[in-house]
């Protein structure tokens, strides 16, 4: 699985009654062969994954797309990827409203 893809497999967690809790934009800086730089942008329509970073995104996350899948995953920790430096968050205050829809928790 790409990054893209795993994003775009995000729009079926997010339940279209809750589109409106979880309003916002999400970018994620993913390293590796599978990663890139993606935008979730999170409306009252719909989940759309853009293509590049936006600058008015209200958090972002930084790590390989593998250590990404791995928190996903439960495989590894994710407040012990970020105090190894593995997975850095911009914003965590703001994340922690999108911690359920990206598999955190």
């Amino acid at each position: 699985m790409e990054a893209r893809t795993f994003l775009e497999d995000l729009r079926q967690r997010v339940p279209v009654e809750s589109l409106a809790e979880y309003a916002g934009k999400i970018a994620f800086d993913l390293a590796g062969e599978k990663g890139g730089q993606y935008t979730l942008v999170i409306t009252e329509e719909g989940v759309l994954v853009d293509d590049g970073l936006h600058d008015d995104a209200h958090c972002g996350l930084e790590a390989t797309y593998e250590t990404l899948i791995r928190v996903v995953r439960k495989e590894e920790n994710v407040l012990m990827a970020m105090m190894m430096g593995k997975l850095k968050v911009r914003n965590q205050g703001e994340m922690i409203r999108y911690a359920k829809i990206l598999g955190f928790m």
